[in-house]
């Protein structure tokens, strides 16, 4: 099992990483093994390049560190003119949407919260009258509640965030010595074990009212339910059946981590610019690696495309997932630098956002670009409408600087790209998901048999489909797919009432910096298999339950 885990973990980054491509599991364990050589490449021949071109980065710094930082991300509000076509642009948009009745249907309570929310009000009253457990267990509560070291981790418990945060170094550390057994492939199951073993003694120590119940609970159990079905149901192998049903199940529990570790909204805060930090120096590196010219595998590049001479992955070894990290996290940073108490911590996030930014671009994932730039564009409405102009700025400006953005981005609308796409590339991979939907249309051809890393290692003759919602329904049917589309719609309903739900200034640009980077992640999976990713997929997950949580936090404090 171990074994199966660290070639899963493997193949699922080594797909992420090229566009129009079938890598096979050979070419994984090539580039794999080729990691130590990258790395002796970039500290030898790219070394004092790097470090000539940080310094002249920290020159810049210093020099603007006189200036009001502001004019990074554009004038204050004060300073937009109330009669300019922008600012009244906003203000039309603004009313038409809060005063949509899809909106108003957006920020209403679902019907099954509140069923469900009675539904456990009236089950805890029938158990505290007529359940002798129940009352044995109140009894052993309360002889409990004074034990010091059952209090100490209920109230650290928040800390194991910190190990989630650095989740791509620890990850990178464990798999750059090569070994598939040991931690390399169950640390971060064992991290999840600790984090649900930590919210049973919160919920031990301080009470069930300790146990945060959020809106997604009563989907997220059906979700857990409808794919437990269908694995027993059909799975011709077991071996491979499990190990694909978990993609789908196991991570999806560190969204109860997020939900009930954290206490306050300071802890929230800490620990997003924990993870912030671990990203800038993630995208320093990977710009450093672009820098220095580090070589990549061939099929990572396009011959037709001009200007692309090598792609960033960094720690991560794949572009594509490190461009989802990158689009998840930009947001955050940017958050950081409006909220940041001093002037220190402005332009330390300012940094981050702008070395997150450009390694963003050096990856030249196009669906990366696509997804972090919607995820901007819903992050700025939500909580910083003014950020819509420098992002339009920098749309526009951004091929005109990169020759190999604009390549990159105009190779989509040729000729030769449609006729490779259909040859062998996504449209291909597209229609083979499609006829093997039309097969199988309501219960699929199996977890882990089709379009995914499970399915390449387990399966001769597999490929990966590069759409994750394409692979759940060939792989799960129609019920797999409108299941987790009613799961993950449910969330971002959640998330969407989390953001209006908060008053606070600070807070509500933090929750909509999570929103735009989980829409973002989201958006991403439509063109490749990013939750497959172990990294992306926790990642996805742990935030999702840490947005949900914030307006109880910031009400109780």
């Amino acid at each position: 099992m171990l074994e199966a885990r660290h070639h899963f973990h493997s193949s699922a980054c080594a797909r992420h990483s090229g566009e129009n491509r079938t890598l096979t599991h050979a070419t994984n364990i090539e580039r794999h093994s080729g990691y130590a050589a990258l790395n002796r490449r970039l500290l030898s021949a790219g070394l004092q390049k790097i470090t000539l071109w940080y310094r002249n980065i920290a020159n810049l710094i210093i020099s603007l560190s006189s200036l009001k930082l502001e004019v990074i991300f554009l004038p204050k509000p004060t300073e937009i003119s109330e009669a300019s076509l922008f600012f009244q642009s906003l203000q039309f948009f603004k009313h038409v949407w809060i005063n949509s009745s899809f909106a108003r249907w957006l920020r209403r309570e679902p019907v099954w919260f509140t069923v469900s929310s009675r539904f456990l009000q009236k089950a805890r009253e029938f158990l505290t009258r007529f359940n002798l457990v129940y009352r044995a267990a109140g009894s052993v509560h309360r002889c409990i509640t004074g034990s010091r070291s059952l209090g100490f981790l209920a109230q650290k418990a928040w800390l194991l965030l910190f190990v989630l945060g650095a989740y791509p170094f620890v990850d990178f550390v464990l798999r750059i010595g090569g070994n598939p057994g040991g931690l390399t492939g169950t640390w971060d199951e064992l991290c999840l074990f600790l984090g649900l073993s930590l919210i049973a003694a919160r919920v031990i120590y301080n009470g069930r009212e300790s146990w945060q119940m959020s809106e997604v609970h009563l989907p997220l159990f059906i979700y857990f339910g409808v794919f437990l079905f269908l694995f027993f149901l059909r799975s011709p192998e077991t071996a491979v059946g499990i190990e694909g049903v978990r993609v789908y199940l196991e991570y999806a529990l560190w969204f109860f981590v997020g939900l009930n570790l954290p206490d306050t909204h300071r802890q929230v805060k800490t620990f997003t610019g924990f993870f912030v930090l671990v990203c800038t120096f993630i995208a320093l590196y990977g710009i450093g690696q672009y820098v220095a010219g580090v070589p990549v595998p061939e099929s990572w590049l396009d011959q037709a495309e001009a200007g692309v001479r090598t792609r960033a992955f960094s720690v991560i070894g794949s572009p594509n997932v490190l461009g989802s990290l990158l689009a998840l996290a930009l947001p955050m940073g940017i958050a950081g630098f409006y909220t940041a108490g001093s002037r220190f911590s402005r332009a330390g996030y300012a940094v981050a956002s702008a070395a997150m930014a450009g390694c963003l671009v050096v990856t030249f994932s196009r669906g990366a670009w696509l997804a972090a730039f919607l995820g901007l564009v819903l992050f700025a409405v939500l909580a910083k409408p003014r950020l819509l102009l420098g992002l339009g700025a920098t749309t526009l400006l951004a091929p005109i600087i990169s020759p190999g953005i604009a390549g990159r981005l105009l190779y989509l609308f040729s000729a030769g790209y449609l006729a490779s796409s259909q040859r062998s590339g996504r449209i291909a991979r597209w229609q083979a998901a499609l006829d093997k939907l039309q097969l199988h249309p309501l219960t699929g051809e199996g977890f882990g048999r089709f379009g995914g890393a499970v399915a390449t290692r387990a399966i001769p003759g597999s490929f990966y489909v590069d759409n994750f919602y394409l692979k759940t329904a060939a792989e799960g049917g129609i019920l797999a797919l409108l299941t987790l589309l009613w799961v993950v719609f449910s969330a971002w309903r959640a998330g969407y009432r989390a953001v209006s739900a908060l008053s606070q200034p600070a807070a509500k640009m933090l929750a909509a910096a999570f929103l735009g980077g989980l829409t973002a992640v989201l958006l991403h999976n439509t063109v490749e298999n990013i939750f497959e990713t172990p990294l992306m997929s926790t990642l996805f997950w742990l935030f999702l339950g840490l947005l949900l949580v914030l307006p109880r936090l910031v009400s109780e404090r």
